[in-house]
């Protein structure tokens, strides 16, 4: 049974990200306490074996180091180290799965453990399957959520790399606008990317989807699966929330507050605490199936409205352009 972790819970063991942070932080002339401002935390904290720390704190870890040292690609870098230098039995069970499709597999039933700071939902078209990614825990601020996402797909790309050899057919869209370091992304990157896109998704087409994963020994995917099964499993608010909508998306609050066992006023509160709401929420999960509708299947205005249970197709145009910024046909034409 997994359990939900908030915004100021302290059980995220982040040393193995957040000290070679710090660590190519200082060798560009940032002091740790720069680094660690507002965190609450000092540097010798992290090197407590057994010190949690909460999403909260990392996401101004994130803020901080995106602020600060964007210019040096620090969170390419330092997604590299990580990558290369993960002990869990989870992610052991990932590098000996089969293909990405089976990668993907392990991840939906272990991401908690892998990567618990930011989720995927899994959509299909016609020749393609494309990966949308939202944060797990809280909303956060433009450069946390810069860096996260840097950090993320630097992770994909060199995890391709090293066990596909195919990370130029991947596409990465990008939720902001070219940033001024763009030069790190082409430094550091080889798969396709593409600047302000209406939300953050990772496409693959269906035939690298099955693509044999090289040094791959399956047989251990299981044994490391099982191992991994003992281990604690936290899944973050936001993520746990985004499941209970994604079953019903338009449950009230009142009915939300009841599956997770408090008060209307409460859920209130807890949303806002993670700098959000359920109208955000809702409308987040509407423009994301919306999107993949209209980019990646080609459907209809009307036959979008249909998906999502509009009475008319004007209200849906309405709600797009309030969701994106755009109407649908000038999203037709940005990815034409």
């Amino acid at each position: 049974m997994r359990q939900v972790f908030e915004n100021e819970s302290p059980i995220l063991a982040m040393q193995p990200l957040l000290l070679p942070l710090i660590e190519m932080a200082e060798q560009r002339g940032v002091s740790s306490h720069k680094l660690l401002k507002g965190s609450r935390l000092f540097n010798e904290d992290l090197h407590q074996p057994n010190k949690r720390v909460s999403f909260k704190q990392v996401a101004q870890i994130f803020d901080n180091a995106q602020t600060l040292l964007s210019q040096d690609g620090v969170s390419f870098l330092v997604a590299r180290h990580w990558l290369f230098s993960q002990p869990e039995a989870a992610f052991q069970a990932l590098l000996n799965s089969r293909n990405l499709l089976d990668m993907s597999r392990v991840l939906q039933v272990r991401q908690a453990q892998i990567w618990p700071l930011m989720f995927f939902q899994s959509y299909r078209s016609a020749n393609a399957r494309h990966f949308v990614v939202n944060p797990a825990v809280a909303q956060v601020s433009a450069p946390c959520m810069e860096f996260m996402t840097e950090f993320l797909i630097a992770v994909i790309d060199q995890l391709c790399r090293w066990r596909f050899d195919m990370v130029s057919h991947l596409t990465v869209k990008l939720p902001y606008s070219q940033p001024k370091h763009v030069e790190q992304y082409q430094s550091h990157l080889q798969l396709q990317y593409h600047f302000s896109q209406p939300c953050f998704m990772v496409s693959v087409p269906t035939t690298y989807m099955y693509r044999p994963q090289t040094l791959a020994l399956t047989s251990m995917r299981g044994f490391y699966l099982q191992q991994s099964k003992y281990a604690k499993a936290y899944v973050g608010f936001l993520q746990y929330v985004c499941s209970l909508l994604a079953l019903n998306p338009k449950q009230s609050a009142t009915e939300l507050s009841e599956c997770l066992g408090v008060s209307v006023a409460t859920l209130k509160r807890k949303l806002k605490a993670h700098n959000t709401s359920l109208q955000l929420l809702k409308d987040q999960l509407q423009k994301q199936q919306a999107v993949i509708h209209i980019s990646e299947r080609g459907c209809s205005n009307e036959q979008v409205a249909q998906q999502l249970d509009y009475a008319d197709v004007t209200n849906f145009r309405r709600n797009f352009k309030r969701w994106t910024g755009m109407t649908p046909s000038e999203l037709r034409k940005l990815f034409d």
